[in-house]
């Protein structure tokens, strides 16, 4: 009966246990092998494989000396109305009213929070860089394509009579916006914008690499990003899709 008893609590504990991400690493070889020999696009079912262009994102910068986790977003219920998205867009700075807002997982959004720089070249569109955003210091909570499909965008309302108007077109050229729904613990990931900028310029390095060499860009290798769950299980984000990166890259001549 005692062996029955050891047996089941074994098999209920390996059922709950956390894969971290150190168990896949955050680099790989150029054959998309992790440090271990794990594929992180072949996780048999040890975790979670998301495409990154679904994912919503905030950046959120901790203070000097704060615990990082901290500034974890982990709320569920999203309410956001258009009257507080345009609020809260229109004193950025802080106000009274002012709710999260959210991003796509796209370029201008790493523009905006500076971990790419404003001025890209002439195929991307200048973003200015939230000023109040440290990347050395800046977690990025993540909505997981699991939460996102149960939330709405919510947009700003119409201006009032008098109110400036041109934060808010500025804001939804890059992709800001409100929320509103309900998501589950589990919809949540976290990253550090240093992480994320890491892959980033790795993708970018690859993808001029490969022109020079003249190549197909291995984004297996590159193309990818350990996110941490609220209960420690690790997902990979996959950034391999993801064209709006795709480096439009000019004759080999003018590359430097």
């Amino acid at each position: 009966m005692r062996l029955q008893s050891i047996s089941l609590a074994a098999a209920l504990f390996s059922a709950v246990i956390a894969v971290p991400c150190s168990d896949i690493g955050w680099a790989t070889g150029r054959a998309g092998e992790g440090p271990d020999g794990r594929d992180p696009f072949q996780p048999n079912g040890d975790w979670d494989v998301v495409d990154a262009r679904d994912c919503w994102v905030r950046f959120q910068s901790h203070n000097v000396g704060q615990n990082p986790i901290d500034v974890r977003v982990t709320k569920t219920k999203f309410e956001a109305t258009s009257s507080q998205v345009r609020h809260t867009i229109n004193h950025y700075q802080g106000s009274p009213g002012n709710i999260m807002l959210w991003l796509p997982m796209r370029t201008k959004s790493l523009q905006y929070a500076n971990i790419l720089i404003e001025n890209m070249g002439q195929d991307w569109e200048p973003v200015t860089g939230q000023s109040s955003i440290v990347k050395s210091r800046t977690i990025v909570s993540i909505i997981l394509p699991s939460g996102g499909r149960k939330l709405e965008e919510v947009r700003p309302s119409p201006p009032e009579q008098g109110e400036p108007n041109q934060n808010v077109v500025n804001t939804e050229r890059t992709g800001i916006t409100g929320l509103k729904g309900e998501i589950a613990t589990e919809d949540w990931a976290y990253t550090t914008a240093t992480e994320l900028q890491l892959v980033i310029f790795g993708i970018i390095s690859e993808q001029h690499r490969a022109y020079v060499q003249r190549r197909a860009a291995n984004m297996r290798g590159f193309g990818w990003l350990t996110a941490e769950k609220a209960n420690g299980d690790c997902v990979v984000l996959d950034f391999r899709r993801f064209d709006d990166y795709v480096l439009r890259t000019r004759p080999a001549a003018d590359i430097v």
